[in-house]
């Protein structure tokens, strides 16, 4: 039996991994604009390009899958962080978009790496402490990109290069994965039967409801600002502060999401958060001023921010099935909502209206509610 303060510990630094990761998504965010102005690309060849970190991700779910199986998630933490947090400065300075795209597959690839084995040790840490801690994880997290996309601004306006600041990011990414070796090297449970398995009908009811969180926070992230500039005449400077809103609201939530669901049951704590999200983007989308739209867009933020946390929870408790074949699989399907997402909202925006296209998320949210009690299994 692990003791407390050794478990402590563990906790501490599983914290200290998931704030890492999202250091490193918070700098590929920022290097989205950096890119288009260096390459002068339009906006929709930028699109195409921006397929590749997703696809990236997707193509190497099943993958990390058998590693972690193989090898243990402590390691696969190690290794895909290592090469994940080196690749940063590299982003900044591929001289052609050709050259920027491939190292954009690979970068997504190791960030589906890394997401799979963080969720994988998790959970397992969590099931030794004996209670809920992903939500509080997924909240270190939020935190980390919060944070980095502060220093970063903070560091681009005091005359630093964007390379510069990518590399210095590069070395707190590096710095805090030396903490990593402190992690489980193997899942609790030592893995059993093939290294590959088709999903089953659990993990595919919460890979379903991944997708449709995923989807929305993928549109949330993408089309909020514009959404608030066009749709409700905000200057493009304010507009920002609906995602502003969201981000802080998902990382607020995720902080208390674990308190909450010991308090009222994770089915209980998940319809709340599809019931608080939907009417985030009806009160956005349905009521026309701009302060309702950013408090709408909050609100969105403030009910998904524990969705991904409860299901990738759940699908590493399904019965009869083994964490490293579920929870890739729900991971997976998550990010192709989160690849087609922006992208549905774009196409059906062209149609029917941006506010139109993005009250879809709220049809697929109520889906989420209705299986709630997935997430509870």
């Amino acid at each position: 039996m692990m003791q407390q303060a050794e478990l402590a510990a563990k906790l501490r630094t599983m914290r200290l991994v998931f704030g890492m990761a999202g250091v490193g998504l918070s700098v590929w965010a920022v290097t989205v604009p950096y890119t288009k102005l260096r390459f002068h690309l339009d906006d929709g060849t930028l699109g195409l390009i921006l397929l590749a970190g997703g696809s990236g991700g997707i193509i190497c779910m099943p993958f990390a899958g058998m590693a972690v199986a193989r090898w243990g998630s402590r390691a696969v933490i190690l290794a895909s962080g290592l090469v994940y947090g080196a690749l940063l400065p590299a982003l900044s300075l591929a001289p052609t978009p050709a050259s920027f795209t491939a190292l954009l597959l690979l970068y997504g690839a190791l960030f589906g790496a890394l997401d799979i084995a963080m969720n994988a040790q998790g959970a397992t840490i969590e099931r030794l402490s004996g209670r809920l801690q992903m939500s509080g994880f997924h909240g270190c997290y939020s935190l980390g990109s919060l944070g980095i996309t502060v220093l970063t601004s903070f560091l681009l306006r005091a005359g630093l290069s964007y390379a510069t600041c990518a590399t210095l990011d590069t070395l707190l990414v590096l710095g805090a994965l030396t903490q990593a070796t402190k992690l489980i090297p193997n899942t609790a449970d030592a893995p059993t039967g093939p290294a590959f398995a088709l999903p089953n009908r659990a993990s595919l009811v919460l890979g379903l409801c991944c997708f449709a969180t995923f989807l929305t926070e993928g549109a949330t992230t993408d089309w909020s600002a514009i959404f608030l500039h066009f749709s409700r005449g905000m200057p493009l400077a304010s507009a920002t502060f609906g995602y502003a809103a969201f981000a802080l609201a998902t990382a607020g939530a995720r902080l208390l999401g674990d308190r909450v669901a010991m308090l009222l049951g994770t089915a209980a704590l998940a319809r709340l958060g599809c019931a608080t999200a939907i009417t985030g983007l009806l009160v956005a989308v349905l009521v026309p001023s701009s302060l309702a739209g950013i408090i709408g867009f909050g609100m969105v933020g403030f009910g998904t921010g524990n969705l991904a946390p409860l299901i990738f929870s759940a699908a590493a408790r399904i019965k009869g099935s083994q964490a490293h074949h579920t929870v890739p699989a729900v991971v997976g399907v998550g990010y192709a909502g989160f690849l087609a997402g922006p992208a549905l909202i774009g196409l059906i925006s062209n149609h029917l209206g941006l506010g139109a296209a993005l009250l879809l998320e709220a049809v697929l949210l109520a889906g989420v509610f209705c299986a709630a009690e997935a997430v509870a299994a």
